[in-house]
């Protein structure tokens, strides 16, 4: 865990370029860790679709609107919260990509790939907007 340092958190208006920025905001807050290089990658990733489906689809590239990144760190584990100011959707809708008859589909392996890679996947509902949790378990 980062000395010293339990929660941070950026805002920034819908723009694709910020999906860069945000990897790096995340990286730089691990520079005190002990988590692997590869497995940072992984999180990395997750992050990156996750803020990618917040500006794309929920926000639907509005610039006007805002996405927020909160990454809080606890001693067995990792949240990364990203916020837009959509409606939210019903997860149980999402296709399978595996599927024979999606794996040539454009789109729709976002959420597929963040389960992969982190330890827990939670969407969740605000007043002003729909998010999803990320938890990367520190102990595995």
């Amino acid at each position: 865990m980062k000395e010293g340092l339990s929660k941070i958190s950026m805002q920034f208006f819908s723009n694709l370029f910020m999906t860069d920025f945000s990897e790096e905001f995340f990286r730089l807050s691990l520079s005190k860790t002990k988590i692997s290089e590869e497995r940072v990658d992984w999180v990395a990733l997750s992050l990156r679709e996750a803020v990618n489906n917040a500006i794309i689809h929920g926000n639907k590239n509005n610039p006007k609107k805002k996405v927020e990144v909160e990454i809080e760190f606890l001693d067995e584990a990792i949240y990364i919260r990203v916020w837009d100011e959509g409606k939210g959707f019903d997860p149980s809708t999402l296709t399978d990509p595996t599927k024979d008859e999606n794996l040539l589909q454009p789109h729709g392996r976002g959420i597929f790939l963040i389960k992969q890679f982190v330890n827990k996947v939670e969407f969740i509902c605000r007043n002003n907007g729909f998010g999803i949790e990320l938890m990367v378990d520190l102990r595995k």
